[in-house]
């Protein structure tokens, strides 16, 4: 009798023990859930197509590009928030698409998962936006000129400045990936006035200071 009591004692502690671990997984499932609904948190959007805008045209415009990403389009819906794996790699080099017409939600996509970037995604966006300032470097300062308050500037060249170069041999020598930088901008600057080449310049150094 005592051995039947002892072996219902034991069982129960297990269950109950099972249980707790069982509901700290739930918690954990929760939280990360939680996490990952709110991440497009201060982004503005209502995901209504017709409302909401980017760069002065609604997103239908984008979407029913038949030539938009479906990552890309699962991006605004939030269906995919971008890590630090080879697919937010491709979603985020759509940026220098030659596509006139779907360049600015790229580079949308680009500019927010700045902005929610940590120190693994963050090796991420600093390439493709260092190649979008190089191949458009025109289109670029007119996106940056936007933005009065300067914090989107400051996001970039910050962003560059952490990993714009690692695609490149001696990516930690300032001197020579500032004058990468700026030789590649100054070839794609097509009519350029004498006022454009001295701010490249400038935003080679705040990208690649010594």
């Amino acid at each position: 009798m005592k051995n039947i009591l002892f072996l219902i004692l034991i069982l129960s502690c297990q269950k109950n023990i099972e249980t707790d671990r069982n509901i700290e997984h739930s918690v954990e499932n929760v939280d990360v859930q939680n996490n990952f609904d709110n991440w497009q948190k201060g982004f503005e959007l209502t995901h209504n197509i017709d409302i909401d805008t980017i760069w002065n045209k609604p997103v239908r415009f984008y979407l029913e590009n038949k030539n938009c990403n479906p990552t890309a389009k699962d991006f605004y819906f939030g269906k995919y928030r971008p890590y630090d794996e080879p697919k937010t790699a491709e979603l985020l080099a759509l940026i220098t698409t030659d596509d006139d017409n779907l360049r600015p939600f790229y580079r949308w996509i680009l500019n927010k998962t700045i902005l929610i970037q940590d120190g693994a995604l963050g090796e991420y966006t600093g390439v493709p936006a260092r190649k979008y300032a190089e191949k458009y470097p025109t289109e670029f300062f007119e996106y940056m000129d936007y933005d009065k308050s300067g914090d989107k500037y400051l996001d970039w060249t910050n962003s560059i400045s952490y990993s714009g170069m690692y695609d490149l041999d001696d990516y930690k020598n300032s001197k020579k990936m500032r004058k990468y930088l700026s030789s590649k901008m100054k070839s794609n600057c097509k009519n350029c006035d004498d006022k454009m080449k001295p701010r490249i310049e400038k935003f080679a150094n705040d990208c690649f200071p010594d």
